[in-house]
């Protein structure tokens, strides 16, 4: 496989809906997964490259990253998109959440950085890209999340230092989302809430992380950035 674009937790939400739109355009893809879902079958299906990977797995990680050059030869980019999200109170009732955190969101893109810039050096686009999803409340922090915030804020450290490093040939770039859509479990009193804390009172949806990554991807001049969307406090 050459040219690919790899994204990471590829199996829902944002993963998911940027590997079909890369797929839509002929583009190949390779993607992570933690969980077995349909989607996953979806993208197989569509012709995409799929590993079942665990990042807070050392041995399932490791293996990962052993096989992804043995079927990859060159790519255009890697998209950090795993993560999970946690309460800093979860953490407290079950403390191993804090070391899952560091993994997903700075180690493991560490490891996969460090094999995935060799493919990045054979892509034969001017530019190849690293985009590492974030979140846009990094920037203000959260009573409620200083855990997972502080973890998102390694990995956006971790993608402008590496920016330094790896110009001019591979940009990287923080791409940092506020509300991006509701749960279906959310009650309308906490959607409006959510709406009322932003100036532009809308989700961004997926069409429009698509075309953030897009405008990353197509920048010649754009690295070592971070492009928030969707968070701007009224107050």
């Amino acid at each position: 496989m050459q040219e690919a674009i790899l994204i990471t937790g590829a199996g829902q939400r944002i993963g998911y809906y940027l590997a079909e739109q890369f797929l839509a355009q002929g583009v190949p893809v390779v993607f992570s997964y933690r969980q077995h879902r349909s989607a996953v079958d979806a993208l197989k299906a569509k012709g995409a490259l799929g590993f079942q990977v665990d990042f807070n797995d050392i041995v399932s990680l490791a293996a990962f990253l052993e096989e992804l050059p043995t079927k990859v030869r060159s790519l255009r980019a890697v998209i950090h998109n795993a993560s999970i999200w946690v309460t800093d109170a979860q953490i407290t009732g079950t403390p191993s959440l804090l070391e899952a955190l560091l993994r997903v969101h700075i180690s493991a893109p560490y490891q996969i950085n460090q094999v995935c810039y060799p493919l990045l050096c054979q892509s034969q686009a001017k530019f190849a890209d690293v985009i590492a999803m974030s979140d846009a409340r990094v920037a203000a922090g959260h009573p409620d999340y200083s855990a997972y915030l502080a973890s998102k804020a390694g990995l956006e450290t971790l993608t402008k230092s590496l920016a330094k490093a790896w110009a001019p040939k591979v940009k990287l770039n923080v791409l940092a989302p506020g509300l991006v859509v509701f749960n279906e479990q959310d009650s309308e009193a906490q959607r409006l809430a959510r709406l009322a804390e932003n100036a532009i009172p809308q989700p961004i949806g997926f069409e429009g992380i698509w075309q953030a990554v897009q405008y990353l991807l197509n920048s010649e001049t754009s690295t070592a950035t971070r492009l928030a969307l969707g968070h701007c406090s009224k107050g």
